[in-house]
C-alpha cells in the first residue's frame, strides 16, 4: 500500500505559516510539517507541536539569508556563512560557490550550524522523523553526505531526496509555466545533484516542478512511480491575511503575501486530495 505524506514547509516562519499548518491537521490532510529552528517564528510553532503529537515532524536546515536573518551557531566559528552583523549572508548559489571554492571549511563551518539546529530540537523534547532544507540547499554535493551522515548520527529516519520525475508530472498536469518560471531549471539542477550524490530512497517527493502551485491540475491527478513506497508531498501552505494583520518587511523576502500559499493552504484542507495520488 503506497503510504501518502501530506507534508508542509517553512514551519515557523510566520504566524500565517503555523497557522496553516494547525489547521491543516485539525481540519485536513496535513500529516507532516518541516519546522525551521532558526527563524522569527519558531517558538510559537514549537507551543503548536507540542498539544499535536500526532503531527510528524522534521527538521527544515536553513543555511540561507533573508532579512536579518541570524544562525543559532556561534558566529565567530561560521565566519563563511554570516557578514558583517553577524547575519546569514548566502542564497542558494552562494552556497554552491561556496562548497567549490573552499569545500573543506565551508562543509566544517555548515556543520556547526546545521548541528546547532538539530541539538535545538532535541532540546525542545522534538522528535524530529526527516531532514530536509530551506532552498533545498541540503542537495549541494557536500551537503547531502553532510546530512546523511547527521541524520544517521542523530537517528533520523529520513533524509528528502529530489526524484520527482519530469514525465509522469507533466503529462498529468499539462502545466507548462515551470518551463518559463524557474521551475524546470530548479527540477534539473535538484535532479542533477540527486543522480551526482548517487543516492536513492524508497520515497517519491513531488513538489518540484509546481512549487508553491499545489493546487487545481496540479494536484488533480498524482501518479506515482511503482519503485517507490512512499510519496511526500512538499506543500507550502499559509493564511496570508494573518501575516497581513502582522505585516514585517521580512514576510515580503520569503513571499508569503503570494495568494498561490493561501491555494495550497486550500489543499491541506481538501479531504479528497490523498484519493487522487496513486500509482
Amino acid at each position: 500500500m503506497l503510504i501518502k505524506i501530506i507534508n508542509a514547509d517553512d514551519m515557523g516562519i510566520s504566524p500565517g505559516v503555523n497557522r496553516a499548518i494547525a489547521v491543516g491537521f485539525d481540519q485536513g490532510i496535513l500529516n507532516s510539517t518541516s519546522l525551521m529552528m532558526n527563524v522569527a517564528y519558531t517558538s510559537q510553532a514549537v507551543k503548536l507541536l507540542r498539544v499535536r503529537p500526532g503531527l510528524a515532524v522534521g527538521i527544515h536546515l536553513n543555511l540561507t539569508n533573508q532579512r536579518n536573518q541570524k544562525p543559532l551557531a556561534n558566529v565567530k566559528e561560521i565566519p563563511l556563512l554570516v557578514d558583517k552583523k553577524g547575519c546569514l549572508k548566502h542564497g542558494f548559489l552562494g552556497l554552491l560557490f561556496l562548497s567549490m571554492v573552499c569545500p573543506k571549511a565551508f562543509i566544517q563551518q555548515a556543520e556547526k550550524e546545521m548541528r546547532a539546529q538539530i541539538d535545538r530540537a532535541f532540546f525542545l523534547n522534538l522528535r524530529p522523523v526527516h531532514l530536509d532544507s530551506h532552498r533545498h540547499v541540503h542537495m549541494i554535493p557536500g551537503l547531502f553526505r553532510l546530512t546523511q551522515r547527521l541524520a544517521q548520527e542523530y537517528g533520523i529516519a529520513r533524509v528528502r531526496i529530489v526524484n520527482e520525475s519530469f514525465w509522469k508530472t507533466l503529462s498529468k498536469t499539462h502545466q507548462w509555466r515551470c518551463l518559463i518560471d524557474g521551475g524546470f531549471i530548479k527540477w534539473m539542477i535538484l535532479k542533477g545533484f540527486s543522480i551526482f550524490n548517487r543516492v536513492s530512497s524508497d520515497t517519491y517527493f513531488y513538489s518540484i516542478l509546481h512549487t508553491t502551485r499545489l493546487f487545481g491540475t496540479a494536484v488533480r491527478d498524482v501518479k506515482v512511480p511503482l519503485q517507490y513506497k512512499r510519496v511526500e508531498i512538499g506543500l507550502h501552505p499559509s493564511d496570508t491575511n494573518t501575516d497581513a494583520c502582522a505585516f514585517e518587511a521580512a514576510f515580503f523576502d520569503y513571499l508569503l503575501d503570494r495568494s498561490d500559499r493561501q491555494k495550497e493552504w486550500e489543499t491541506v484542507l481538501d479531504k479528497n486530495f490523498p484519493k487522487r495520488i496513486s500509482y
